[in-house]
């Protein structure tokens, strides 16, 4: 799925710098951080409760 992210240029400078610094882009870099964000906000519901069986 594509989506548009908008950046202060500041944040967005940093974020070309550091994908520069990693030699990854800076999609895979915001994919991860997402995905990052995700995992450490899971809830104890979210583990253990199987919504397939709802």
């Amino acid at each position: 799925m594509a989506w548009t992210l908008r950046l202060s240029d500041d944040d967005e400078a940093a974020l070309g710098a550091q994908s520069a610094l990693e030699g990854r882009s800076k999609q895979e870099i915001t994919r991860d951080a997402v995905r990052t964000y995700l995992e450490r906000h899971r809830t104890w519901d979210d583990l253990t409760f199987d919504r397939a069986m709802v």
